[in-house]
């Protein structure tokens, strides 16, 4: 494993100076206005999913967003939302070599555009108004008779697109609720709650202004983890395609 770490983490070195596509894209508003009367608030949130309609589901929800005060009109508000869920065994997640052929379902919901980001005192501590998509995704996977993965098929299909929804943050931050049309309720507990006025890049996972040489690790520990690994971690899956790799590996660099 620490082969694994060293080798991946000498890659981005290179990697770092090309950029990538995925580059956080308010990263050139570092500089903020010196003006006592402008507040900036950055937020990270993160929670375990535990319930999708009525039925128990797991997973995860993780929301980053900055918001701007002049002094009570917010602007310039900026977020990011990614929820990952299932309600199926996690097929690899013991020591038991997988052998032969598994599938694994899960969803994964992505905020496409921000309407509108109210903080509030009041029992709804955050409401996030937005546009979403939401898709299934079937992972079909094949091992060999040693356990090594040969290969594996991403199946996704859309089942809302482009549809209006909201995430509320309630109970003194410790639950969330994502209502999107077309789809059950997605219900969770939230367990980490970061406010500062420091920047937060999203692409840190120690929630720091920039990435940093222990985000590039976080990342190497889990290479190659896809849903259904016990490892997978689905806030380092940058891109969402399922499979956290070298664009998330580049994505992270192009931040430090």
């Amino acid at each position: 494993m620490r082969k694994t770490i060293a080798v991946l983490l000498l890659l981005i070195l290179g990697i770092s100076s090309l950029g990538a596509t995925m580059s956080m894209v308010s990263a050139q508003e570092s500089t903020e206005p010196v003006n006592p009367l402008i507040r900036v608030r950055w937020l990270r949130f993160r929670a375990r999913v535990n319930a999708y309609g009525d039925a128990p589901y797991h997973g995860s929800l993780v929301m980053n967003a900055k918001t701007v005060s002049v002094p009570t009109v917010w602007q310039r508000q900026w977020a990011s939302v990614r929820a990952v869920w299932s309600n199926e065994q996690r097929p690899f997640a013991s020591e038991t070599k997988p052998v032969g052929e598994f599938t694994y379902t899960h969803y994964a919901a992505n905020l496409l555009r921000l309407v509108a980001l109210k903080l509030s005192r009041e029992e709804v501590k955050l409401n996030l108004e937005g546009v979403w998509n939401v898709n299934e995704v079937k992972i079909t996977y094949q091992f060999d008779a040693e356990g090594v993965l040969l290969k594996s098929v991403r199946e996704v299909a859309p089942i809302v697109t482009r549809a209006r929804g909201q995430l509320q943050i309630l109970d003194d931050w410790k639950e969330f609720k994502l209502e999107i049309e077309g789809v059950p309720v997605l219900k969770g507990v939230g367990f980490t709650m970061i406010t500062t006025r420091a920047m937060i890049n999203p692409f840190s996972y120690q929630a720091g202004a920039t990435t940093t040489l222990q985000d590039l690790t976080q990342i190497a520990r889990v290479f190659r983890a896809m849903p259904g690994f016990g490892n997978y971690v689905p806030e380092l899956d940058y891109n969402m395609d399922s499979k956290i790799d070298t664009a998330d590996l580049t994505t992270v660099a192009a931040n430090m």
